[in-house]
C-alpha cells in the first residue's frame, strides 16, 4: 500500500484559500519569513540600535562645539549714590569649542561602545540562525501533519475494506462476531485518529502562516530516497571546538563581559580628575544709563580647565561596587552559554548519528510490515488468520510508515540544529536541503 496519492493531494489542497502570494518550497518560506517575521524584525530593530552604541562612544573622544546668544532690553533704576533711572539694550553671542584631554569615564565608554557594536553582531547573528532553524521546523511540521492525516485517512479506508469483508463473512458463517466487533472498534478508532490528525494539520498551518504573514498554497514534499550522512566530521568534539570559538551565543557573552568590564572602568572614573581643551570666542553689545555711548567687545580665550571630584556622597563607590557585581554575572552567564552549547552540539551531532540508525531501521521495519500484512491476508483468506490479526498487521504498517516520515524529518533537524550550535548555519545549509524536496 502506499500513500503518495493522498498526501500529494492534501498539499497541492493545503491552505487552498489562501491569498495570491505563493511559497512552494524551503526556500520561498524562508525568504517570506525574513520580510515577515516579527521576532527577527525585533531583532534587526535592536541591532539597528546598539550599533549607535559604538558611534555614542566615539562621539565622547569628539570635541563639542556651543554656540550662545542673547538680546535683551534692560531697565534699571538705581537709588545709590544719586537716583538715576534708564533703558537700554544689551546683545551679546559665544562660541566655546571643549576638547577633552584627559577624562576616564570617556576612554571607557568608548570601549563599552565597541564591544556593544560587537554583542549587536553575535546577537543578529542568533537571531538569523534562529530563523533558519524556526522556518525548517515550521514547514516540516506541516509536510509531518500532512503525512500523518495521510496516513491516518488510508489506514481508515482499508479498515473500512476489512470490517465490510468480516461483516459479509460473518452474514455467511465464515467469520466470528469477533471479527466484526474488533473491525467496528477499530473503525471507531481510525475516524477519531483522523480528526485528531487533521486539527493537528490545522494548527502547524496557522503556525507557518504566523511566521511568513502569509498562507502558502502548496508545499514542496521530501523526496522518497533520503541520503543519509554522518557529521563531518565525525569526531564530535571537533565540532564541539568548533562551537566554542563561533556560537554567536558565546560570543556575544562574550562580549557582554567586556561590556560589563568597562562599566567598571566608566564609573571609577568619578573619581578621577578631567582636563579639557577649551577655546571660545564672545561678541557684548551694552548700552548704559550713564552714558549714551554704546559699549562694544570681544573676547577669544584659549586654555585648560581642570577638574577635580572631591565628593559625590558615595555615589561613585556604589556604582563601581554595582558594575563589578554585574561583571560577575555576565562571567557566570558566559560558562553557562559555554556549557549549555557544548550540550546542543553534542545532542545534535548524537541525534544526527542516532537518526540515520533509525531511519535505516524504520525502512527495513516497513518492508517487513507490507511482507506481514500481505502473508496475514493470504492467511485470512485461508481461513488460517482471524480478521483482528489483519488489523493488527495494517495498524502495525501505518504506525510504521509514520515514524519513518518523523524521522526522516527529525534527522534533517538535527543537521540544521548543529551548524545552528555551532555558529556555521546558513542559507547554503538551508539550500542543500531544499534540494530534498519534489513537487513544488
Amino acid at each position: 500500500m502506499t500513500c503518495t496519492l493522498p498526501r500529494k493531494f492534501l498539499l497541492t489542497l493545503l491552505l487552498s484559500a489562501a491569498p495570491a502570494v505563493q511559497a512552494e518550497n524551503l526556500l520561498d518560506i524562508y525568504r517570506l519569513a525574513q520580510r515577515n517575521d516579527l521576532t527577527l524584525a525585533q531583532a534587526q530593530a535592536n541591532y539597528e540600535a546598539n550599533l549607535e552604541r559604538g558611534a555614542q562612544g566615539t562621539g565622547q573622544l569628539l570635541p563639542t562645539v556651543t554656540f550662545n546668544a542673547a538680546r535683551y532690553s534692560v531697565s534699571q533704576d538705581i537709588q545709590q549714590p544719586a537716583p538715576r533711572t534708564g533703558d537700554y539694550d544689551s546683545d551679546s553671542y559665544s562660541l566655546q569649542l571643549t576638547q577633552p584631554l584627559y577624562r576616564k569615564s570617556n576612554f571607557a565608554a568608548y570601549a563599552q561602545g565597541k564591544a556593544i557594536a560587537a554583542q549587536a553582531e553575535g546577537e543578529i547573528a542568533i537571531a538569523r540562525g534562529e530563523l533558519i532553524m524556526r522556518s525548517t521546523q515550521a514547514y516540516f511540521d506541516v509536510l509531518y501533519a500532512a503525512d500523518t492525516l495521510a496516513f491516518a485517512r488510508t489506514e481508515k479506508a482499508a479498515i473500512e475494506g476489512q470490517l465490510q469483508l468480516a461483516e459479509r463473512n460473518f452474514a455467511v458463517g465464515n467469520a466470528t462476531v469477533v471479527d466484526v466487533h474488533e473491525g467496528r472498534a477499530r473503525h471507531d478508532l481510525a475516524v477519531a485518529q483522523e480528526v485528531s490528525a487533521d486539527n493537528d494539520l490545522q494548527v502547524k498551518r496557522e503556525a507557518l502562516a504566523m511566521l511568513v504573514n502569509t498562507s502558502p498554497e502548496k508545499l514542496a514534499t521530501l523526496a522518497p530516497n533520503l541520503p543519509l550522512q554522518r557529521p563531518d566530521p565525525q569526531d564530535m568534539e571537533a565540532w564541539n571546538r568548533i562551537a566554542q570559538e563561533k556560537n554567536p551565543l558565546i560570543v556575544a557573552s562574550a562580549r557582554a563581559v567586556t561590556v560589563a568590564e568597562e562599566e567598571i572602568e566608566k564609573n571609577r572614573g568619578g573619581h578621577y580628575p578631567t582636563l579639557d581643551l577649551v577655546a571660545s570666542h564672545g561678541y557684548n553689545k551694552n548700552g548704559s544709563i550713564f552714558s549714551p555711548a554704546i559699549f562694544e567687545y570681544t573676547t577669544n580665550q584659549v586654555g585648560v580647565q581642570l577638574q577635580v571630584p572631591l565628593y559625590a556622597g558615595g555615589i561613585t563607590q556604589s556604582r563601581v561596587r554595582e558594575a563589578l557585581a554585574r561583571r560577575d554575572q555576565a562571567r557566570a552567564a558566559l560558562d553557562q552559554t559555554k556549557r549549555t552549547v557544548t550540550r546542543l552540539t553534542r545532542e545534535a551531532h548524537l541525534a544526527i548519528t542516532g537518526g540515520i540508525a533509525r531511519v535505516r531501521a524504520l525502512e527495513q521495519a516497513q518492508a517487513s510490515s507490507k511482507k506481514a500484512l500481505e502473508s496475514t491476508l493470504i492467511g485470512y483468506e485461508s481461513g488460517v488468520r482471524a480478521g483482528v490479526d489483519v488489523l493488527n498487521a495494517q495498524r502495525d504498517l501505518y504506525r510504521t510508515q509514520r515514524d519513518l516520515s518523523q524521522a526522516r524529518y527529525a534527522y534533517l533537524l538535527s543537521q540544521i540544529r548543529l551548524k545552528l550550535a555551532v555558529g556555521t548555519l546558513n542559507e547554503t545549509d538551508l539550500s542543500a536541503i531544499n534540494t530534498l524536496l519534489t513537487g513544488g
